[in-house]
């Protein structure tokens, strides 16, 4: 196996001058690419006098070199980088029902292959470092490449390029028929268009390059700098004051420039600091203004927050605390705000590519696709709040939730409750709980809980006698109370004529009476299991 890989390592080194005719999968376009001269992009032209009027490889060494010197760069670059692969990449099924009850079905062999694959991309780099190198060259460069090396018809490992080094060969239409590796020790390589996954961030004009964002934060990065570097000038002389010098007009320009040589040595650097400024025969000392460095330490915080919009990252995300955060959202929502606009973006385009080139190309999976699992970076004792108000509402049964948390299931744990600081109850016998505390309520008014004619009408009351005082109620019937009940609504309005008591009653009154008798019992029965509401 080594010897092949070093045959196919071993192949023609001549130079590619001109795009190779690529296989025709769809109809060829007719409309040309941005920033591709007549010819297409060969190896010895890459995007020559577009947009910066210079060659591609200068302009990335500029772009490489400002993410280094700048920390803000820095941090935004790794604090995307880690966000988007905190949780690696794992395959994943993809339910064709989207019902979330559906059992998922063993993987098949290809999928295992693929996952062993992620397991051991190459010796020296493991997945999440081989993604977060490849994010950082796409928010630095624009562009990233990985290399897939193929073993019998199937990918067997992968390898990040250097993204300044990678030079597309492609068509005046912008067709891919291959790319070419230069470094910088003139070492070279050639890889067709399957040994590639190149991605590019979104550009305006389109383009086989993307733009990235440190490009469009070239002079905020500037900037900060310059201003970085007039801070380290003047604390590296001690932060000398800015002074004018009026030397005796009979001083020779020797005398002047000895005087001012001394002055260097002598009042500059932080080993002078506090030493006088010596002079004779009239000359005189006078300061011209303070040093500035509160504006410049105000400029520094300015570019920085240039820097972090061109990025998309909050100042918490890079360890920057903001004193009342005016204007700015909670953490949360900065951080929700953060995902949804900065890292998901980024993490959708690199899924995107990685799906096609290696579950769709490289090993024939359909059903299956590759994500980034979400982490819950909130904080716990939020997490524990919402848990706990789940489980109260019977959102969640306290077995789900020990699930939740890794503990075991516990006996009557699968009841879905309703808990309070007053009331505790399954919601299966909320039914019940609600008739038996309105009756209880009722207690001592003379009124009774009637059947509902329907779900959408509430519950009539039925009087059946005089109102008592409960305090005084012995829970006796009233034997004095003459004549049949009557139905009253809760606003005291007969709904049953109070006609002659003699009347023998018709048969929707017996039904209603049927009922009373039923609805009686079982309330009576609720009432001895459910906790009684006092009056």
């Amino acid at each position: 196996m080594a010897f092949n890989l070093l045959w196919w390592r071993s192949r023609s080194q001549e130079p590619v001058t001109e795009a190779a005719a690529a296989p025709l999968t769809t109809p060829p376009r007719s409309g040309f690419e941005f920033g591709i001269p007549p010819g297409g992009l060969t190896e010895y032209n890459q995007g020559l006098g577009v947009a910066t009027q210079t060659d591609r490889r200068s302009m990335m060494t500029q772009l490489f070199e400002a993410f280094l010197a700048c920390p803000w760069a820095w941090s935004s670059v790794n604090a995307i980088a880690r966000t988007i692969t905190a949780g690696g990449l794992v395959t994943d099924w993809v339910n064709p029902d989207g019902d979330g009850d559906a059992e998922q079905p063993q993987k098949p062999e290809n999928v295992l292959a693929l996952e062993r694959l992620l397991a051991y991309c190459n010796p020296r780099e493991d997945i999440r470092q081989l993604l977060r190198s490849t994010i950082a060259d796409l928010l630095v460069f624009g562009d990233a490449y990985i290399e897939v090396v193929w073993w019998l018809g199937v990918p067997v490992a992968l390898y990040t390029l250097d993204s300044p080094a990678m030079l597309p060969i492609a068509d005046e239409h912008g067709e891919i028929s291959g790319y070419v590796q230069i470094t910088d020790n003139q070492q070279r390589a050639e890889f067709a268009p399957h040994e590639v996954i190149h991605i590019s961030l979104d550009a305006p004009r389109s383009g086989v390059f993307g733009i990235s964002p440190t490009q469009a934060a070239m002079l905020p990065i500037t900037a900060w700098l310059f201003a970085a570097a007039t801070l380290k000038e003047t604390y590296r002389k001690g932060n000398p004051p800015n002074v004018h010098a009026d030397l005796p007009r009979d001083n020779s320009p020797a005398e002047i420039n000895r005087w001012t040589q001394q002055y260097m040595v002598r009042n500059v650097g932080p080993r002078n600091i506090g030493n006088p400024v010596v002079t004779k025969g009239g000359g005189t000392i006078k300061e011209l203004q303070h040093t500035r460095i509160t504006e410049a330490l105000a400029t520094l915080d300015q570019k920085r927050d240039e820097i972090l919009a061109c990025y998309g990252v909050p100042p918490a995300e890079v360890g920057v605390i903001e004193s009342g955060n005016i204007g700015g959202g909670t953490g949360e929502s900065q951080r929700k705000t953060y995902e949804t606009n900065t890292c998901d973006p980024i993490g959708a385009i690199l899924l995107e590519k990685l799906v096609y080139a290696l579950v769709t190309k490289g090993f024939g999976i359909t059903g299956w696709t590759l994500k980034f699992p979400k982490v819950d970076m909130r904080d716990s004792k939020v997490i524990e709040e919402i848990r706990e108000k789940r489980i109260r509402t019977g959102q969640w049964t306290l077995n789900r939730a020990r699930a939740d948390i890794g503990e075991p299931p516990v006996e009557g744990g699968d009841v879905p409750m309703f808990l309070d600081a007053q009331h505790a109850f399954a919601w299966r016998d909320v039914v019940a709980y609600v008739q038996a505390t309105i009756a209880a309520k009722l207690r001592g008014t003379g009124l009774d809980p009637g059947e509902p004619a329907d779900e959408d009408r509430p519950i009539q009351l039925v009087r059946t006698s005089e109102p008592v005082d409960p305090a005084n109620d012995q829970g006796e019937p009233d034997d004095d109370q003459p004549g049949p009940p009557e139905l009253v609504d809760p606003t005291g309005k007969k709904t049953v004529p109070d006609d002659d008591q003699d009347e023998k009653p018709d048969e929707s009154y017996r039904r209603f009476t049927a009922w009373h008798r039923d609805y009686s019992a079982r309330r009576a029965e609720a009432l001895e299991t459910l906790p009684r509401v006092a009056a």
